[in-house]
């Protein structure tokens, strides 16, 4: 794994799981070529992983009952195996390293940066950014409309680590009445929600630094190992 940023490694950590190496070998031992001239026998494999998630009915799986020898198993060269335990190691130190966090601010980190976001991501970053800020100087109505306006910042700010551009009014305007059914207009931005937006946005970025130290302070240690 290259150790660019702590935004691209969450990500890319996010693609190996425990669950997801035993789904391959499972794979691998069920689909394995079978040698013929024999009788060959079924033998229940079993991936202890898997069954942690699922129950242990479900991490026991028949699979041919056949020797197999290093030649008919290795597919890639020493050099390469021991690249993807390297691999494989890192992922897990920055998976550990990100459970270190409370849980809000995991979900927070899964929602900008997690492959495959959830509605539990969505609800708990939304939830986690208005318990940082506070609006109840504002009347109601406008409290109200502010609150939705969370989920509009967190897309944009979502955006924008990603390589794109922050929302302007009119896009701000569209996905508020879109989800929301709320009217908001762009002509008076900069006079009622320039400054809530503003704000939010900082306390966004505040977070996003945050959540990201533990995953950073492990690409420092691989850097600094390697270096040495």
């Amino acid at each position: 794994m290259k150790l660019i940023n702590a935004r691209q490694v969450w990500t890319e950590a996010q693609h190996e799981s425990n669950a997801s190496i035993s789904a391959v070998a499972i794979d691998q031992a069920e689909s394995a070529p079978v040698k013929t001239g024999g009788r060959i026998g079924k033998r229940d494999a079993k991936f202890p992983a898997l069954g942690s998630e699922k129950g242990e009915e479900a991490a026991s799986f028949s699979v041919p009952g056949q020797r197999i020898s290093i030649s008919e198993t290795r597919r890639a060269a020493v050099g390469r195996s021991t690249a993807r335990a390297a691999h494989l190691a890192t992922i897990g130190k920055v998976l550990r390293a990100i459970d270190t966090l409370p849980f809000q601010e995991q979900q927070f980190g899964h929602y900008l940066y997690h492959p495959c976001m959830t509605l539990a991501h969505v609800l708990n970053a939304e939830k986690l950014v208005w318990s940082c800020v506070d609006f109840s100087a504002l009347t109601e109505a406008k409290e109200a409309k502010v609150h939705c306006l969370v989920t509009m910042a967190l897309q944009s700010y979502k955006v924008e680590a990603h390589g794109g551009a922050q929302w302007g009014p009119a896009r701000i305007a569209e996905g508020m009445h879109k989800l929301y059914g709320m009217h908001l207009e762009p002509k008076v931005w900069d006079r009622d929600w320039k400054e809530a937006w503003n704000f939010l946005r900082a306390a966004i970025e505040e977070v996003d630094i945050r959540v990201q130290q533990p995953v950073w302070q492990i690409i420092h240690a691989e850097k600094e190992d390697c270096a040495a």
